[in-house]
């Protein structure tokens, strides 16, 4: 029996095309909280103390991990700063809100870098004809994003793009995956799913019919039953890899 045609490549974003951890997320998080709580007090704003400003941004984001992390709904880093700037009595509707997101973002953007191999990787599936989607978890909205894929060139060689942010629900949920096939107009058999993560990644997209390719990071757990198609452990693997999955 023939395998099915291979016709599209998606791809995770965060550590499989863009390393977002090349610091630990603590850290992020600490230099995060400076940056937004330096940014509102020379607004001259009536602030609590930042060591009580950062545990109640910290509540809020955890508030909003709990209420979704049984449905696979994603929450949103924008409905968190809303609920945060209520809560300390500042005004939503000034634009202010939405400014204090940018810069607490800042600092993740400014340590991101491009997974080696990345843009050579996208060309080469591009030249071979093959659709490439895109399917992301994230809390941060798409216009933080598509300025870093922009940045690195790798947006030019997307078809279709998701971020979870945007869609509602995250990965493993079958409902993200199937939108970024049904984009790309490829059946989930003509498709095949690379990440670096096994439950997320490789398990969400068996699960609709793909086929997936973890690429191995360092700092996941790798413990879930789950048995990828294949794993790479650099992108430069991955053409031969792909080729080997859908050989007739």
């Amino acid at each position: 029996m023939n395998s099915p045609e291979l016709k599209a490549v998606l791809f995770d974003m965060g550590s499989t095309l863009i390393e977002f951890e090349n610091s630990t997320w603590d850290v992020l998080g600490r230099v995060c909280t400076e940056k937004g709580y330096e940014f509102l007090r020379q607004k001259n704003l009536n602030l609590p103390e930042v060591e009580e400003f950062a545990g109640l941004l910290d509540d809020e984001f955890l508030r909003a991990r709990k209420e979704v992390e049984n449905n696979l709904n994603e929450f949103k880093a924008e409905t968190v700063a809303w609920n945060f700037f209520r809560l300390l009595n500042l005004s939503t509707s000034d634009g202010l809100c939405e400014t204090f997101l940018e810069v607490y973002y800042q600092p993740i953007s400014d340590q991101l870098t491009r997974i080696e191999g990345a843009e050579e990787i996208l060309s080469c599936f591009k030249q071979g004809n093959l659709k490439i989607g895109l399917v992301s978890n994230t809390i941060f909205p798409e216009r933080f994003h598509l300025p870093e894929l922009k940045r690195f060139g790798l947006y030019p060689y997307l078809n279709a793009y998701f971020f979870s942010s945007g869609g509602g629900v995250r990965k493993p949920h079958p409902e993200i995956f199937l939108k970024a096939l049904n984009a790309l107009d490829v059946d989930p058999a003509q498709a095949v799913f690379v990440g670096d993560r096994l439950v997320e990644d490789v398990g969400g997209a068996q699960k609709v019919g793909m086929k997936a390719v973890l690429r191995y990071h360092e700092r996941r757990d790798y413990s879930a039953p789950i048995t990828p198609d294949a794993r790479i452990d650099d992108l430069k693997e991955l053409p031969q890899v792909v080729s080997s999955l859908f050989e007739k």
